[in-house]
């Protein structure tokens, strides 16, 4: 294959649409911005721009390409069973889905994509029972110290605490335990360190908490019956449905995934010199760009707006979250430490199918070799493409 030399990395690899050994596109491409940036490819999905509104290769970055659709699928139809649920005032069903819906939705993303293998089940099964155990706490705690009147039927209850508590100690204390879980696995089984491997921890982790604190706080409305007959308009349940289970659960898998996939991050050999606390791969930023957003929804919860503009401040900083996540997995994804590069021996990427030497990013679409889990790329080393006879 024809050598070329990279304009960004200086590195001799074979030609290709991108640079196989930093991802770099062969020629500047317009509205890229900085070259260690890449924003016309997302390093998880390079048919995509950094900042693409697609909720699905944010959510679940390491999905193969063909697994999307069903994906995209899944969320749409868990999106559908809420409202249709919310309509009828069905409550015992929402609050199941609330509870349910997104967890078992990203435990699916984790099957797909070997995590079970890569991380261990032992892993994964402690982030999600800690999850649990903090958002159960959570949810009785929060209840006990903060008694509140005027409780909707979705337990979206206005504060009366003092701004002081509402607005700072509250959101702190969310966000510590939110982020827990993940912190403690990282520091306790870290196990191989990249980055998704940290995404998938602090998501799973986050996602067990906020739903289990949901179910804690929504339970005594069971008592009710299946069916809400306290009046409440169809609307206001639809509302609440969307803020607490769409939302409420988006944001906390973003952040935690963001923050996770920090932790987890291992800086490449061959970078230079080390980066400042302030890049987008070090843990600082994540975690304060985490306690502004949690702050700015404990404000909201202390002014308790009418429900359209709650409804679209908790809208607002979801989309911000999750574009938060997308820069940081693709930030990570440039930067980490790759595998053994091995440019005579050929390979078949996972995206785009094309046989293109084994380097850390694919020459024709540039898609991160780490955006797939280990276990693929030990299939795909353990039975490579063998060339055509004449």
């Amino acid at each position: 294959m024809t050598p070329m030399t990279c304009r960004v990395c200086g590195v001799t690899v074979p030609a290709g649409e991108f640079c196989g050994n930093c991802g770099a596109t062969e020629s500047g491409r317009r509205g890229d911005g900085p070259a260690w940036l890449r924003l016309s490819a997302y390093a998880a999905a390079p048919a995509e721009h950094v900042l693409s509104p697609s909720v699905i290769s944010t959510i679940f970055p390491s999905l193969p390409r063909h697994s999307r659709t069903a994906f995209r699928v899944a969320l749409i139809a868990v999106v559908a069973l809420m409202l249709g649920s919310a309509l009828p005032l069905w409550q015992a069903a929402l609050i199941g889905l609330l509870g349910f819906g997104l967890p078992l939705l990203f435990l699916a993303y984790l099957r797909e994509t070997d995590a079970f293998a890569d991380l261990s089940v032992g892993t994964l099964v402690n982030t999600a029972v800690l999850g649990v155990a903090f958002g159960v706490g959570w949810g009785i705690a929060t209840d006990v110290a903060a008694a509140r009147t005027d409780d909707d039927a979705l337990g979206l209850p206005v504060s009366t605490t003092r701004i002081l508590v509402t607005g700072f100690a509250i959101p702190l204390g969310f966000l510590i335990l939110l982020l827990a879980p993940m912190v403690l696995m990282r520091f306790w089984r870290p196990g191989v360190r990249e980055s998704l491997d940290g995404f998938a921890i602090g998501s799973l982790g986050a996602l067990c908490f906020v739903s289990a604190g949901s179910l804690t706080r929504l339970a005594p409305q069971l008592a009710n019956g299946p069916v809400d007959d306290d009046g409440q308009s169809p609307i206001h349940l639809v509302i609440a449905g969307a803020i607490q289970g769409v939302a409420i659960p988006l944001t906390a898998a973003a952040v935690g995934g963001a923050v996770g996939a920090t932790l987890w991050f291992t800086r490449r050999t061959d970078a230079g010199r080390r980066p400042r606390w302030y890049a987008v791969t070090s843990p600082t930023p994540a975690v304060a760009f985490a306690f502004a957003l949690y702050l700015g929804l404990g404000v909201l919860d202390v002014f308790a707006p009418p429900s359209n503009v709650e409804t679209g401040v908790y809208a607002l900083l979801a989309v911000v979250a999750l574009y938060a996540l997308r820069i940081v997995v693709h930030s990570t994804l440039l930067h980490e430490q790759p595998d053994d590069a091995r440019p005579d021996e050929p390979m078949l990427c996972p995206q785009c199918d094309h046989v293109v030497p084994d380097l850390p990013f694919c020459a024709r679409c540039g898609v991160a070799g780490h955006a797939a889990s280990r276990t693929s790329r030990a299939q795909r080393r353990s039975t490579r493409p063998v060339p055509a006879g004449p």
